[in-house]
């Protein structure tokens, strides 16, 4: 329980507008976009690193739990405070510090939206490549945080690929700087690597070094209609062991279908039981080539529908159904929730057509969403949480699909973390004596455990 005096501290620290105890505040802020529910003290908001410093060593030395929160729009519980204490906001610093052009690097708070990036850095010819289907409400440190994905993720990697440093808080208050705008390998350990993906357990980043490419010269998008989903599965692994990789090859069932349609009227497919939307890009020279014959290999496969979109329009209309199709599924129930297994891609087909049994098994909608070419499953499971028969069928889906995921070679998570949403799929995951490392590995950054305490790995592994 956080006494008075410690409220005082906070205040004394970012200034009494920046601290609120406020019921509303609280119940705002004990959930992110998760299942999960926590029991924050205070909200806390910072708006400069050194502030950051002061809260954690404040927090350290009266042992206070801190959870490090951006938008909230993890679905993890990462960003709950399942152990009360401070809930540390950082969505007030949200500056970009530096656009270096010539060394293509972005520095910048984490606070920063992701489309915020996207956008200051395109009148330069360059983007970050990371592009969440959240970009426009996630923040970079959230990004960071989960190690977060996106559309373009099979052709040029996630953030651990973008990201070539970053400056933190530890526990205690100490300022660490961790690689720079040097690429290279640089005699220290890796801790980048480390950091990134950590879901906030081993410090408070401060900066960010993002790493920019050069935007891509031309694009070809289109999108191939199936009549089941195991043909869009099928149809996925083929283009890839043809030795084509697309930047994007994202999958939509025929229940986003139709709620994408009913929501936006921009002429899909609706007799699909499955889309494929895919994109290739690079020079002018090779693109016509290469989006045939991934024509030709989807009419193979069974494509029963396909269209190459002739002009921007065309192409964002098809981005735009992507984009906003978790948006168009959340209007048919009053609650979702997006998992996240991934599976070798070859195994795409068989975990689509269990998930599809088990909607059915359970009385369950599921709307079936995919970085298809990662093979990253985005099952939305839709419910009433009002509903406790109902809520137990969630439960049960959770647990089939992990186990399954896990069984077929996949994993719990490919870009929306571990959480409190996960944990107890851990030890299904991870041998023992690994877990048990890598709790050490945390209690080297933070021996108190004052951060994002009971997440991300089990504390039975001691």
């Amino acid at each position: 329980m956080i006494d008075q005096a410690t409220i005082n501290e906070l205040r004394n620290i970012v200034g009494k507008k920046n601290v609120d105890t406020s019921k509303i505040s609280l119940d705002t802020y004990m959930y992110d976009a998760g299942l999960v529910y926590g029991n924050p003290e205070v909200i806390v908001f910072v708006e400069n690193k050194q502030q950051i410093a002061q809260v954690l060593k404040l927090a350290n030395s009266k042992k206070i739990p801190v959870t490090p929160r951006g938008n909230g729009m993890g679905v993890s519980g990462g960003a709950v405070a399942n152990r009360g204490g401070i809930v540390l906001v950082m969505t007030r610093m949200n500056r970009i510090l530096e656009i270096d052009v010539e060394n293509r690097i972005a520095v910048v708070e984490p606070g920063v939206l992701n489309i915020d990036l996207q956008r200051a850095v395109a009148p330069y010819g360059l983007v970050y490549r990371p592009d969440p289907a959240s970009q426009k409400v996630s923040t970079l440190g959230g990004n960071l945080g989960e190690n977060a994905g996106g559309m373009v993720g099979i052709k040029y990697g996630v953030t651990k690929d973008h990201i070539v440093g970053a400056e933190l808080v530890l526990p205690d208050g100490q300022f660490v700087q961790i690689g720079g705008k040097v690429e290279q390998i640089v005699p220290e350990l890796n801790f980048n690597a480390l950091l990134i993906g950590s879901e906030g357990t081993l410090g408070v980043v401060t900066e960010i070094y993002c790493k920019l490419s050069p935007a891509s010269k031309a694009v070809k998008t289109m999108l191939t209609a199936y009549k089941t989903l195991e043909d869009a599965g099928r149809a996925v692994s083929a283009i890839i062991a043809h030795g084509i990789i697309p930047c994007t090859l994202e999958l939509m069932d025929n229940n986003v279908i139709k709620a994408v349609e009913e929501w936006l009227h921009i002429g899909l497919p609706l007799q699909a039981g499955a889309v494929l939307l895919i994109e290739v890009d690079g020079w002018d020279a090779g693109l016509d080539r290469q989006a045939q014959q991934i024509i030709d290999i989807c009419k193979e496969v069974g494509a029963i529908e396909i269209s190459l979109a002739k002009n921007a329009q065309e192409r964002d209309n098809l981005w735009m159904a992507r984009r906003n199709a978790i948006g168009a599924m959340g209007r048919l129930r009053p609650n979702y929730d997006m998992e996240d297994a991934t599976v070798p891609r070859t195994k795409l087909p068989q975990i689509l057509k269990t998930v599809t049994k088990m909607a059915e098994k359970y009385n369950i909608t599921i709307g079936m969403l995919a970085h298809a070419g990662d093979g990253n499953l985005h099952p939305l499971v839709l419910f009433d949480e009002r509903d406790e028969d109902e809520m137990k069928r969630v439960h049960k889906i959770r647990h089939e699909l992990f186990r399954t995921a896990l069984d077929l070679g996949g994993t719990l998570s490919g870009e929306h973390g571990i959480g409190l949403g996960k944990l107890e799929f851990m030890t299904w995951a991870i041998k023992p004596e690994y877990l048990k490392f890598m709790r050490h590995e945390r209690l080297a950054f933070d021996p108190n455990e004052i951060l994002n305490g009971g997440k991300f790995v089990p504390e039975t592994a001691a």
